[in-house]
């Protein structure tokens, strides 16, 4: 599988967890990651994921780097900061996306972190729209996360994926089986649609990234 960004290792942790053969992390900070591997409080928190022999750590740019490898991939996860300024924004661009995904098995996932949909509804539904833009089946959802309040993701496939379909065959702090199956079933609050395509040419992400709601969380 392919892991961008999450050089803290958390991530790692987790993917680590289900019956993976190789992990290919690219992250564009070596500090990061070093500090992930040597830092005691953080190596404790991520169990010491670098140190697994299935981890083979890239330090490159997602944007060029991704696309340009040779193989393809069952599990594509993107950790990416959120998308507040063009360089960000174009790491969930529709362009890269179309690159990224000849990356991706016909039979692949891929999951991308997408902002708040309590604080940024717009980025969240817009990151949503431009990956159905490539022609993938969609399913965003969200989730309470202690340290950030209700966040957003968006899962993609060929596809289409039947959640009552999911298993949990891994130890989980937090997510049940029933959780699982109704992970998708979005509040009444969250809006999704009229917004426009987030493009390399039209980095409108960062507008929504930046609409006024976040200035009462700060």
């Amino acid at each position: 599988m392919l892991l961008l960004g999450a050089g803290d290792g958390l991530a790692l942790r987790e993917v680590l967890k289900w019956n993976v053969q190789h992990v290919v992390v690219i992250d564009l900070d070596p500090a990061i990651v070093a500090l992930a591997r040597q830092h005691p409080f953080l190596s404790r928190l991520n169990q010491n994921a670098f140190q697994d022999p299935r981890v083979e750590v890239r330090y490159a740019d997602a944007f060029t780097a991704a696309p340009a490898l040779d193989r393809q991939f069952d599990v594509i996860i993107a950790d990416f900061p959120d998308p507040d300024r063009d360089a960000l924004s174009k790491l969930y661009a529709q362009g890269f996306y179309q690159r990224l995904f000849d990356r991706l098995q016909p039979t692949g996932v891929f999951v991308t972190q997408a902002s708040s949909p309590f604080f940024a509804n717009k980025a969240f539904a817009c990151i949503a729209a431009t990956l159905e833009s490539t022609g993938l089946a969609v399913k965003p959802y969200t989730v309470q996360v202690p340290s950030f309040g209700p966040w957003g993701f968006v899962l993609a496939s060929r596809s289409a994926i039947d959640p009552t379909q999911l298993q949990l065959p891994v130890s989980t702090q937090f997510l049940t089986s029933d959780l699982l199956h109704h992970l998708f079933d979005l509040p009444k609050d969250i809006v999704m649609g009229n917004v426009k395509i987030n493009r390399l040419s039209d980095p409108v992400l960062v507008q929504y990234q930046s609409q006024a709601q976040w200035q009462f969380h700060r």
